[in-house]
């Protein structure tokens, strides 16, 4: 059994490529991408691009490397990048009829195409072009019809649930309903709808999802189910952010405990920052944020820096932006790093401390000469 799960494992690892906290890109043909499109019902987002393409190649590096991003493209689309001059790429290339880079194309589980874009994007403006995109997907009009009609069968339901899920539709009243028709939760296939469905923690599907955790982690693997579960309890904190009901951010905590129990203390702390920076409590925010970096990050110059500007950003109070300050030289210190250290002057600059910025900046355009490379310059046939 233990053999079986390790060969999984590593199956699963070779037909996606991992980004830290971008896009997941699959790995395997153009055909199986359109079956798991199918089974998952999601479309395809295919990045048609070349080795020398400069535009393309910024986009893989600051925009599918990037957190938000991969957040979204991750959970709606199944992802390809396939280079048009190798493997596959000519053939798809002269079906989808691309001709400049890199060509951004939404597909069908058929393989139709649902949109296409040309050229590079923004962060901001690729994860629109996948919601543009999900939009002209729309099916749940001609299910609804069927829904209204008086058709409450399984196969409607389930595929009308899916349907405004991936619209961002309203979709848990009918996922209940579909829940309600199963007597067997356990089977793959509704072992799959409970962790699709489990997006609030604070929701009767996550709660069946919990139940059925051994099985789901057999079925999707530990460290997706723990993703899932962080998500959910996440989107419910943000529900008491909007609602103004901080009980739902104590549910969320309890959710995790009995979800993720190694993790319930920090999370206890994350919770808590991510609701009093929603409500937008920064006193409150900084003190918790300092004991969480004392206690799980000392030596975590990421996270440090993540803190330090996310003070820089929401406060101009001197005590405050001083202990973002701290944190900020903490990470420099670890990590003597040209990002950490324009985080750092920009928090000097703030606290009117303008000199001190001045020769941060400086010593960042020392760095930056040193690790920049000449321009590649491609000479004509």
């Amino acid at each position: 059994m233990q053999l079986l799960k390790t060969c999984f494992l590593l199956l699963f690892c070779l037909q996606f490529s991992f980004a830290e906290d971008g896009i997941n890109f699959f790995k395997g043909t153009f055909k199986e991408a359109k079956a798991l499109a199918a089974k998952e019902h999601k479309i395809i987002f295919m990045d048609a691009y070349t080795s020398w393409c400069g535009p393309c190649k910024r986009m893989a590096k600051n925009v599918f490397t990037d957190k938000k991003v991969g957040d979204f493209y991750n959970k709606y689309f199944i992802n390809m990048k396939v280079d048009m001059e190798k493997g596959e790429g000519p053939e798809l290339g002269k079906k989808y009829r691309v001709s400049s880079f890199p060509t951004l194309l939404f597909l069908d589980d058929k393989g139709k195409v649902v949109h296409v874009s040309k050229g590079g994007k923004p962060i901001d403006q690729f994860i629109g072009l996948g919601k543009v995109a999900l939009g002209k997907n729309d099916n749940s009009g001609e299910y609804q019809k069927k829904y209204e009609s008086g058709d409450r069968s399984p196969e409607l339901l389930r595929a009308y649930a899916y349907s405004l899920l991936n619209c961002f539709k309203p979709h848990m009243k009918i996922a209940n309903e579909y829940i309600k028709t199963q007597k067997n939760l356990s089977n793959k296939e509704n072992l799959e709808f409970l962790f699709d469905f489990s997006n609030e923690a604070d929701s009767r599907i996550f709660d069946l999802a919990i139940q059925n955790k051994t099985l789901i982690i057999d079925l999707k693997s530990e460290i997706a189910f723990k993703e899932k579960v962080r998500t959910a309890c996440d989107a419910t904190v943000d529900k008491a952010v909007e609602f103004n009901v901080k009980s739902l951010v104590e549910d969320a905590k309890q959710k995790m405990k009995s979800a993720n129990p190694k993790f319930f203390k920090e999370y206890c702390f994350l919770a808590d920052m991510k609701y009093n920076a929603g409500i937008k409590d920064i006193p409150n925010y900084v003190a918790l944020a300092e004991k969480y970096l004392k206690k799980y990050a000392r030596k975590d110059a990421k996270k440090m820096n993540e803190y330090a500007y996310s003070v820089f950003m929401k406060t101009s109070e001197k005590q405050l932006l001083e202990k973002a300050e701290n944190w900020a030289r903490q990470a420099t210190n670890i990590d003597y790093n040209p990002k950490y250290l324009k985080t750092l002057a920009a928090i000097l600059k703030k606290l009117d401390r303008i000199e001190e910025s001045k020769e941060i900046r400086e010593k960042i355009k020392k760095l930056d000469k040193k690790t920049s490379t000449p321009p590649t310059i491609i000479k004509p046939n």
